[in-house]
């Protein structure tokens, strides 16, 4: 090969089927059986390799009479040769799990009580575990943000308290219910009472959710009070339900959180029902998701996965350890 065809080589000319012709050259060392394994004749198979030879600008193959040989250069092509073929084939596969909806990435916003939701945690748990090439991104945010950030595709899907029920392009599911408990110190008065009226508490001291933080749970909260006549009188804004457990167990105050919260067990706490009607306390559990999702395969199956795990039963159910004080 003269100086100027060096100079102008073009390996960007490569192509899979040279290298797999060239593989298969090297692997049966004979260019009739490599033909016959690639299901062509030999003329054009001894063609592509002339060709690569001369794309690469180096000798492949010593010949003697029918027997082949590779050559230094060969012998390192074809590892890399074999390299590009094994990653072609991964591109394709990966291509293929992403039409199928196999692959890609699904991000959904939990907010703090959902996480606790049995039925969500092992329809995640199945969802991660079965679809394997899916990374899952979990993330925490406020409400507000997360509603926001789905209407602008920013994630996929959120968890969320008592959401709106109409969201122009939004699908809404319901996948849980529970309810607004007191939560008491274990030495409490009320503590042993099967059940306490707000007015007997009225006047202590409630520690709560940030309205910012936690906007449907605050609204809640509200509506409550609204509806029995009552307002408390000494409130202490907290960032997180997390927090105001442990406030209570510190003997700070007492809060009203939702029923799934009850799932941390701090035993120095008790969740007492509310005297009320069950229909100001009760809420739901929504999963919202966009109708013109970009990955709707994706979608499609962490929906039925949700669903396929999830009551709409109430859930956080107290139980006798947790309701009896210490």
């Amino acid at each position: 090969m003269d100086t100027r065809s060096r100079n102008n080589l073009t390996p960007a000319h490569l192509t899979l089927r040279q290298l797999s012709c060239f593989v298969t050259v090297a692997e049966e060392q004979h260019f009739r059986r490599a033909a016959a394994r690639l299901h062509i004749s030999q003329p054009p198979l001894t063609q592509r390799i002339q060709d690569l030879e001369r794309d690469l600008g180096v000798q492949l193959f010593t010949r003697t009479g029918n027997r082949i040989e590779l050559t230094e250069a060969g012998r390192l092509i074809l590892a890399e040769a074999k390299a590009t073929l094994a990653q072609a084939d991964r591109l394709q596969a990966m291509a293929l799990r992403m039409r199928q909806g196999e692959a890609g990435t699904f991000r959904v916003s939990v907010g703090c009580s959902a996480s606790l939701i049995q039925s969500l945690r092992e329809a995640i748990d199945a969802f991660r575990r079965d679809h394997p090439h899916i990374v899952f991104d979990q993330v925490q945010t406020t409400c507000r943000t997360a509603l926001e950030e789905l209407k602008q595709g920013k994630i996929d899907a959120c968890v969320l308290r008592h959401a709106d029920s109409e969201i122009e392009g939004i699908h809404r599911m319901v996948i849980a219910r529970d309810r607004l408990m007191l939560v008491l110190p274990s030495g409490h008065p009320k503590a042993r009472a099967p059940k306490v009226a707000l007015d007997d508490v009225v006047d202590e001291r409630f520690i709560q959710c940030s309205g910012e933080k936690s906007v449907n749970l605050h609204r809640q909260l509200a509506q409550l009070w609204t509806r029995t006549g009552l307002a408390p009188r000494n409130v202490q804004i907290c960032e997180s339900g997390l927090t105001i457990l442990a406030m209570v167990a510190g003997g700070v105050g007492i809060a009203i959180l939702p029923s799934t919260l009850n799932q941390v067990q701090v035993p120095t706490v008790v969740w007492k029902p509310i005297d009320v009607d069950d229909q100001w306390t009760s809420s739901s559990i929504v999963m919202l998701y966009r109708a013109d999702a970009q990955n709707g395969k994706i979608q499609a199956r962490f929906v039925e996965y949700v669903r396929r795990f999830s009551s709409v039963e109430l859930t956080g159910t107290v139980t006798a350890p947790v309701t009896s004080p210490v």
